[in-house]
């Protein structure tokens, strides 16, 4: 985890049995922090004064519910000394205003922080993603290909690439990730075809109207991988979407180890299509949750909030 992160848990009142918040105490590295603690009926979140020093830090949350039983539940994790993610400048392919069929080679191009480990993120229509190692073949600039195959049916495929540092006894970095401002179409008779009654070329028939953001990549409750995933929603056209996750994992009813892993602005499309990585966290826990919220802004008027739950396989 950051030096800089803070803790949180979330009660759960699913079953009906609230809290009693007066016995509420929370304890890091055995010292009662309670005091410093914001505590509701449904979370609370604890933000040290000053950064945690590298090593392992110890939570441990007691509590009675309103019927009197007693709680406790411990957990720990590992600050990491920040290192610097990386960055990336461009992402580019040649396979922009074409339609590349069976046996052709895409391209790809990433230009970022040098000496790190690259991938490429083939998005395939929305439902899948296929990985596509890199090779940094100069300094700073990765590249890969892919071969187009007879199976390859895509009408809309996203390109992301992904720098991060390689795996070390202390886990895999979460990296950083940045997307190619065109998508890439195989074997399709979309982008430019006339068949099924468009014309092609023209501009793209907004999605919704809706300002309010829906997720369609994922449903609430729905499960994701447990290498990071990617949210791809719907707006109105070029709204601007503020997007936070949140991952901890369920123990003993408490969500802990809660950690921002996600907390950006983007723009849609001209259709209302957006979407975002989220890399898998850096603490390794079991029962990995991720709390999604999503707003957003056309004007001087701002959505309701959306927000789903997904939980790691």
């Amino acid at each position: 985890m950051s030096p800089s992160t803070s803790i949180s848990g979330q009660f759960d009142t699913t079953t009906g049995v609230e809290v009693d918040l007066s016995t509420v105490k929370i304890f890091v590295n055995g010292r009662d922090v309670t005091s410093q603690s914001t505590i509701t009926r449904s979370l609370f979140t604890y933000r040290p004064s000053q950064p945690f020093p590298a090593g392992q830090v110890q939570v441990r949350v007691e509590f009675k519910n309103t019927n009197g039983n007693a709680r406790s539940t411990s957990w720990a994790f590992t600050v990491q000394q920040s290192q610097p993610a990386g960055q990336i400048s461009s992402i580019s392919h040649d396979g922009v205003s074409t339609v590349l069929t069976t046996g052709q080679t895409l391209t790809l191009t990433m230009r970022g922080t040098a000496g790190l480990q690259g991938t490429f993120l083939l998005i395939l229509d929305n439902r899948t993603v296929r990985e596509i190692p890199a090779r940094e073949t100069a300094s700073g600039t990765y590249t890969a290909s892919l071969t187009v195959q007879q199976s390859d049916r895509i009408s809309e495929g996203i390109i992301l690439g992904r720098l991060r540092r390689p795996a070390s006894s202390s886990g895999q970095s979460p990296g950083v990730y940045a997307a190619a401002s065109q998508p890439v179409v195989f074997n399709s008779a979309s982008g430019g075809s006339t068949g099924g009654g468009s014309t092609g070329g023209g501009s793209p028939t907004p999605g919704n109207t809706t300002l309010q953001p829906r997720f369609t990549s994922h449903q609430d409750g729905g499960d994701v991988g447990t290498e990071g995933f990617t949210l791809v929603g719907q707006t109105r056209p070029n709204a601007k979407v503020q997007i936070k996750v949140v991952a901890g994992a369920s123990i003993l009813g408490i969500t802990v180890g809660g950690q921002t892993v996600v907390d950006t602005e983007l723009t849609a499309d001209n259709t209302g299509r957006f979407q975002v990585a989220v890399p898998s966290p850096p603490v390794n826990v079991p029962g990995l949750r991720y709390r999604v919220q999503a707003t957003a802004r056309e004007g001087n008027q701002t959505s309701p909030q959306t927000q789903i739950n997904l939980r790691s396989r």
